[in-house]
């Protein structure tokens, strides 16, 4: 799914994307692919765009695959930070909208490594996911998941809490956009909840960045700790912290999910 640019000037930029059923996620594309597909495209017009710090993504309406719009538009250029918004459009419908902010590093006195997550193995005793054609999410064929703790999606669960271990099983390397959607590859904390399969869909997410790795092998496991801090009246909000498979943190993430049942 690399978009390919149809058109610019010096401040908007427009590019057409194909994408493939295999990225569906019920009646529309998985979030975390438009998001990808909306920093792809960033990065395509802007080449040497610094990191990428803070992703800010609103989910507008549903999205099928196949071919796709996605408009760009740089709103601030400064001397070290650079900030745009994508568009992904269904026509001349908006689907999502998406805004990033890009950074250079600068010398700061303040200083602080957050801890890092212990590389617990998953061993026998941990449960997957299985990819199952017409009842789990299509895009979840490209990715493999353990649940170290937490229950599994519609099984009922207690706990407001799941750590899981996931990796892409495409083989290749993982680029800054790629880790952009394998953090929002997990499932809602809010579905391990439940009992028996019920509708839901991402609202808005947010994800920040606190350190950036150079293009990896995509083998490794990472892990990710989400925990559902409320839900009422059928939203739910979830904090997660994505870990590198060296255990160091990587972002972070918030979400607000609505779930229709």
């Amino acid at each position: 799914m690399i978009p390919t640019l149809q058109s610019a000037d010096a401040t908007v930029a427009r590019f057409v994307c194909e994408t493939s059923d295999d990225w569906a996620q019920g009646r529309t594309l998985f979030g975390g692919a438009q998001a990808m597909l909306a920093v792809r495209a960033m990065r395509q017009w802007l080449p040497a765009l610094p990191p990428l710090w803070s992703l800010h993504s609103t989910f507008v309406a549903p999205i099928a695959a196949g071919q796709i719009l996605i408009e760009v538009t740089l709103l601030r250029q400064g001397k070290t930070a650079v900030q745009l918004s994508a568009r992904l459009l269904d026509g001349e419908q908006t689907a999502a909208i998406f805004i990033a902010a890009f950074g250079q590093s600068r010398n700061s006195a303040i200083q602080l490594n957050p801890a890092a997550c212990p590389l617990g193995t998953a061993g026998e005793t941990a449960q997957e996911l299985p990819y199952i054609a017409g009842l789990t999410p299509a895009f979840t064929q490209h990715y493999a998941y353990r649940w170290l703790a937490g229950a599994l999606p519609f099984s009922g669960g207690s706990q407001p809490v799941n750590r899981i271990q996931l990796r892409q099983r495409d083989a290749g390397v993982l680029d800054e956009a790629h880790i952009v959607a394998l953090a929002d590859a997990i499932p809602p904390v809010a579905l391990s909840l439940l009992q028996g399969l019920t509708p839901a869909s991402t609202l808005s997410w947010s994800l920040e960045f606190v350190r950036h790795l150079p293009p990896i092998s995509a083998e490794g496991w990472w892990h990710m700790d989400a925990t559902l801090l409320a839900a009422r009246d059928g939203y739910c909000n979830q904090d997660a912290y994505l870990y590198g498979p060296d255990g160091e943190l990587m972002a972070l993430s918030r979400q607000v999910v609505t779930v229709f049942g």
